[in-house]
């Protein structure tokens, strides 16, 4: 007895007026869900094996040819792939509802325009409010293939079962997911292992002592710096532990999201090329926006002037600013954080 998904069904009328074929048939039991052999390459198919095939066909059975031979049944009989309905290519249901949503998401960009990054990102910046923004990233990552990597599908899951809100997690994976396309990086399978490690870049802080997750990042000491330094190894650990299948480079980019172009950041302390873009890019997301909030220092700052000092690097306690050259002229080229009145003076 042999798997089912080993062979393609054919129908005897296929067969034709041939009575010597050169390749093996088989016969599929239902009842069973096994393939078994009928009749050997080269056999003639008499009136009696005839007979006997009509009846098993007749009580719901079907007739098989091992798919290794697939090319020599083609041949003999002259079909082509799509001549037998076992061997076309099926659209998954899922595949059938992406082109729906795709069709969707070229109606809403003629009706709203295409996504300009900058002036979209201005907008939410002035006006508090990522809102639309998140909204354009769900409409995409809902367009993403089931075909291309567990990574990728899960991160279309995600996109579109949270990004329902304008909250600080879904302004960092809206905004690293077109700092990534505006530097260049547009496949859907980097996308996705970028938008699961924005979901899950900060899991490990849930196992530290809740007081750090409150405190400002400058007033631990140190003792608590080096237990919040822990909280990238504990998300690794914690996403290896739970069995969720994600990608190396995902992973990497959870446990790499806190080093730093020269060397300074953390676990690893490692330095340029040895550290993947997707990390610097969802690093210095995270960081703006952790500034910006108060979460390093306390206070809240206006992300613009967190962005002009990024952009001058003016020195500001906490503010970091090695995140690479590609990942910083994008960040600074971006925004125009200089107003009329800059401009004018």
């Amino acid at each position: 007895m042999s798997k089912v998904r080993d062979y393609f069904f054919i129908d005897i009328e296929h067969l034709g007026d041939k009575k010597l074929f050169p390749y093996h048939l088989f016969v599929y039991n239902p009842n069973s869900d096994s393939t078994s052999p009928f009749l050997k390459a080269n056999t003639p198919l008499v009136k009696d094996k005839l007979d006997f095939l009509e009846f098993i066909l007749s009580k719901g059975g079907r007739l098989a040819v091992d798919k290794r031979q697939k090319n020599t049944f083609l041949t003999t009989h002259s079909y082509k792939e799509d001549d037998i309905e076992d061997l076309q290519e099926k659209v998954h249901h899922l595949e059938e509802e992406r082109e729906r949503k795709i069709k969707e998401l070229e109606k809403q960009t003629q009706i709203l325009g295409e996504v300009k990054f900058k002036e979209e990102l201005l907008g939410a910046i002035e006006d508090n409010d990522f809102s639309a923004l998140i909204e354009r990233v769900r409409l995409e990552t809902d367009t993403f293939s089931v075909r291309v990597s567990h990574t990728v599908s899960l991160a279309s899951y995600l996109c579109g079962l949270l990004l329902k809100e304008d909250n600080f997690i879904n302004r960092i994976v809206a905004v690293s997911y077109y700092l990534a396309k505006n530097c260049d990086m547009k496949d859907e399978e980097t996308l996705g292992d970028l938008i699961c490690a924005a979901f899950f870049s900060h899991l490990g802080i849930t196992q530290l002592d809740y007081k750090l997750g409150s405190k400002p990042h400058l007033e631990y000491n140190k003792a608590e710096l080096k237990e919040y330094k822990k909280h990238p190894n504990l998300s690794h650990h914690l996403l290896t532990k739970s069995g969720v299948e994600l990608s190396d480079r995902c992973m990497n980019i959870i446990f790499q999201h806190h080093e730093r172009n020269d060397g300074s950041g953390y676990p690893m302390y490692k330095k340029g090329e040895h550290i993947d873009q997707l990390s610097l890019i969802l690093g210095a997301v995270s960081h703006i926006f952790e500034y910006s909030q108060g979460k390093v220092t306390g206070t809240t700052t206006d992300l613009k002037t967190v962005i002009r000092n990024l952009k001058n690097k003016t020195f500001t306690a906490g503010l970091e600013f090695e995140f690479g050259d590609k990942i910083y002229e994008s960040l600074t080229t971006i925004i125009n954080t200089e107003s009329n009145s800059d401009n004018a003076a």
